[in-house]
């Protein structure tokens, strides 16, 4: 967080991560830079955790009824039970109801799935609604499946190409900025109907058939939009 607050402090305003993050010290580093925390709270923070369950137990939640989810949610500010954290924090808790479908020999099942998830943040209530605090706690999970997961399966990040640090080195970073150039190209630049006709994975194949073939012409491109 230091090297990342020197070299790019102006870039973002808040911090997203899982239960192991939600420590005093790290909360008050962030406090103290001037930036926003949201993490998952889990049984290590019990005192909060029992603080906002005896609380949200004598409130009625609020609801987001969306296609093939239902979620309840409760939304309070002012704990201060979390031990060492300088500052009040705000627990938003969300039970989510939901299906999914699963095609099991030939027919499609559906099973209804439920998930409790709790948040606390620094971000007050005024300047990040429940529903935006929501996506964001959930939108963590990104670095694990549209990152990691994502490089590794079409990237090629799991593989050692050269094994020797430094270069170890090189190749991952030069990787990170390649797909974040590509993805950035992609959401930023193609309209949706051409998005339509072409995955980010697609996209990166015809770019890198363009640098073998000059002849090659993406087939997308004539799909309009």
């Amino acid at each position: 967080m230091e090297r990342v607050l020197l070299n790019y402090g102006r870039f973002f305003d808040a911090v997203v991560g899982d239960a192991l993050y939600f420590e005093a010290p790290f909360f008050n580093f962030c406090i103290d830079h001037g930036k926003h925390v949201i993490a998952v709270i889990k049984g290590d923070q019990r005192a909060l955790l029992q603080d906002a369950q005896g609380l949200f137990a004598q409130v009625r939640p609020g609801l987001w009824d969306e296609p093939r989810q239902l979620t309840e949610f409760w939304d309070e500010e002012g704990f201060t039970s979390a031990e060492g954290v300088k500052a009040p924090l705000r627990v938003l808790h969300a039970h989510e109801t939901g299906t999914r479908r699963r095609r099991i020999a030939k027919e499609w099942l559906e099973d209804i799935e439920e998930h409790d998830w709790w948040w606390a943040t620094t971000f007050p209530l005024s300047q990040l609604p429940s529903r935006q605090l929501w996506k964001a706690g959930h939108h963590r999970w990104d670095v694990e499946n549209d990152v990691f997961n994502t490089l590794s399966t079409h990237w090629a990040l799991n593989h050692c190409f050269k094994h020797e640090p430094t270069a170890i080195t090189n190749f991952v970073l030069t990787l990170f900025v390649a797909f974040v150039l590509l993805q950035s190209f992609y959401l930023r630049n193609l309209n949706p109907p051409r998005r339509l006709h072409l995955t980010l994975i697609g996209l990166g194949d015809e770019l890198r058939l363009s640098v073998r073939l000059s002849a090659h012409r993406a087939p997308w491109l004539d799909k309009g939009g």
